[in-house]
């Protein structure tokens, strides 16, 4: 399951001489856009790794993002009806292999920190403008300590259906053994068994909470018997960037 975050700042800065087409053609000037975050997401439980992006403004039919070097890595055309209606948002998520053919340190190399310029054209013709802000900076996992959970679906734990009080230890060091700056903690429980192929109706209970908090009680409302959940929680770092633990259980018939 993949999860927005807070917006880093944006700023104005120039095209680097290398880009050429699809980009060059863009207007000359331009107006800061809307919104523009690239963070990395990694799942601790399920041991992968990857690049999420997300930008928004109000109906453009063209983006780029290029790296601090001034390479293109996306550039966003969409065609006939859907181009001349022109888009409101965008987000996407890289693909990410197994952890032992693609890991923190492979993304770090293939991914430079720094400033990924975003340029887009609306559908009128003006230009919007902006950057990114990337870092390598990842959070450790949460460590969940209650309530005993199984990172297999096949194993969970049996529980009642009741006030269920999940509680973990707060994160204080990174990937790389930086020191992150956590701006909260995320948990997510989701009725893993219910099916809407054609729609949003998934039962999920999502709620952010500051950087200090180490536990939240999931009312038992929510829950329903013979049931399996999955519980994700994810520390969020200044960066955006973020980390997840998570595991199951069932709830009693």
């Amino acid at each position: 399951m993949k999860h927005l975050i807070p917006i880093p700042a944006l700023a104005l800065i120039a095209l680097p001489a290398m880009a050429q087409e699809p980009c060059g053609d863009m207007p000359a000037e331009t107006e800061p856009i809307a919104a523009a975050r690239l963070i990395i997401e990694y799942n601790h439980t399920d041991g992968d790794i990857g690049v999420h992006g997300y930008g928004d403004d109000d109906g453009w039919n063209a983006l780029c993002i290029l790296d601090p070097t001034g390479a293109l890595v996306l550039h966003i055309d969409p065609q006939a009806q859907l181009g001349e209606l022109g888009l409101g948002s965008f987000f996407f998520e890289s693909r990410e292999p197994p952890e032992e053919v693609w890991d923190y340190a492979a993304l770090s190399a293939a991914f430079p920190e720094g400033d990924y310029l975003i340029r887009a054209t609306l559908y009128d013709g003006t230009g919007r403008e902006g950057v990114a802000r990337f870092t390598t900076l990842v959070p450790q996992p949460p460590v969940i300590t209650a309530p005993a959970l199984s990172e297999d679906e096949e194993d969970a734990p049996v529980m009642p259906v009741a006030d269920l009080q999940v509680t973990w230890e707060p994160v204080t060091t990174s990937l790389d053994e930086r020191t992150p700056e956590i701006t909260g903690y995320e948990l997510i429980v989701t009725d893993d068994e219910h099916e809407d192929p054609h729609g949003f109706s998934q039962p999920e209970l999502d709620v952010h909470l500051g950087p200090d908090a180490t536990s939240f009680t999931v009312p038992a409302t929510f829950l329903r018997p013979g049931t399996l959940y999955e519980i994700e929680v994810l520390a969020l770092e200044r960066s955006g960037n973020q980390t997840i633990a998570l595991g199951f259980f069932v709830t009693e018939n």
